[in-house]
């Protein structure tokens, strides 16, 4: 007699538990909830990335906008002006991988002394790393911020290897021309002083400098756009009470009549939502970046690069796919016995690139930064 089991060991377990590891990390983080509402763009042809072409590296093509001036009547397009070539653009992107583990004993008298599962709380807690990682290297890469050392979750990161698990496995750029605002129209981030905390004049600054450029941002197929503040921008914003439009009366306008309002209502989308302020969803992110000084690249724990996002900001690839429709997943778990089993290693790999959509000689395609300065206020 024979029967058909699913023993721990059998690889189909496996690719089920890490896609469940996966869709829950999605769940928890800034970055899965950046997948559904477009901000991040996942190329459908990963070429270079295919098991007929490997590569470490995604490149894919996309155009800019048409300049030329058009021609009116009586007049020729053919060999005018007016007839201009496609603006291609490539954009490339660096895949490689993070790797952490915890080593636990698999039997023995360590277990019996306590209630803690070592096995089920090191897998729990190399998922939540998963989203530490992740969301630091969007808030990063979106930012475009690069300090020479920073600390974050409880952990340094001072050498350029160190950081590229932070900024997707790619070197952040800084923000274009017209895709920064600060408050008090600062010129610099170490310019900004205790005064200048985030206000709702500043969306409106942001929004006002996308739609007045060549090539604005794109808002998400619902006509918004996403607002990621740090905590202490939060705060501030509701604490404002010099501004002429003040985030504590529109919302309390809502109470009183009736409406909806996000202070009561605070989860929207999977994330928590503090308020819409025109046609921009405003969202509380703990890993925000950190300001950075223009002449030494230190980092200015006082200062935070909140970004305003919208369609395809940031690009994101990988050869085990990551969205809900594939079929595997960036997020592996590996197993690995010592000391004639005494000891179990689990360790999570990410293998992964993601990066800010920044085409040469064009502005950021869907981000726009905010500068302001942001501190305890204990």
């Amino acid at each position: 007699m024979s029967a058909t089991g699913m023993l721990t060991g059998n690889a189909l377990t496996v690719k089920l538990f890490e896609k469940k590891t996966w869709l829950q990390t999605m769940q928890a983080s800034v970055v899965g909830h950046a997948f559904n509402r477009g901000t991040i763009y996942f190329p459908e042809k990963m070429k270079s990335l295919s098991t007929e072409a490997r590569g470490d590296t995604t490149t894919f093509p996309f155009a800019g906008k048409l300049t030329s001036v058009p021609v009116g009547e009586g007049g020729t397009l053919d060999g005018s002006s007016a007839q201009e070539a496609l603006d291609l653009q490539s954009h490339s992107m660096t895949i490689n991988e993070s790797r952490y583990a915890v080593l636990n004993p698999n039997y023995g008298i360590e277990q019996q002394r306590t209630n803690v599962n070592f096995e089920s709380t090191s897998r729990t807690l190399l998922s939540k790393r998963a989203v530490e990682l992740l969301d630091t290297s969007f808030f990063t890469q979106a930012a475009g911020s690069d300090p020479t050392s920073f600390t974050i979750n409880g952990t340094t990161y001072a050498s350029a290897a160190d950081k590229l698990h932070v900024q997707g496995h790619n070197t952040p750029t800084a923000p274009t021309t017209n895709r920064i605002v600060r408050a008090a129209a600062a010129a610099t981030d170490q310019a900004l002083t205790s005064s200048d905390t985030m206000t709702l004049n500043l969306i409106d600054n942001a929004l006002e400098l996308s739609i007045a450029s060549d090539q604005p941002i794109e808002s998400f197929t619902d006509g918004t756009f996403d607002l990621y503040l740090s905590p202490y921008d939060i705060v501030n914003l509701k604490r404002d009470t010099s501004s002429a439009i003040q985030w504590f009366n529109i919302e309390l306008a809502k109470l009183q009549g009736g409406g909806d309002s996000t202070i009561e209502d605070m989860y929207k989308n999977g994330m928590r939502c503090v308020g819409k302020y025109a046609n921009v969803m405003i969202y509380e992110a703990p890993r925000v970046a950190f300001g950075q000084n223009s002449s030494s690249s230190a980092v200015i724990t006082t200062v935070r690069r909140n970004v305003l996002c919208g369609l395809n900001a940031l690009s994101f690839g990988s050869p085990y796919g990551g969205r809900i429709t594939d079929t595997d997943v960036p997020f592996k778990y590996r197993e690995q016995l010592k000391d004639h089993s005494k000891y179990k290693s689990i360790s999570a790999e990410l293998l992964y690139g993601m990066k800010k959509m920044s085409p040469s000689n064009k502005e950021d395609t869907g981000v726009i930064v905010i500068g302001t300065y942001a501190a305890t206020h204990n």
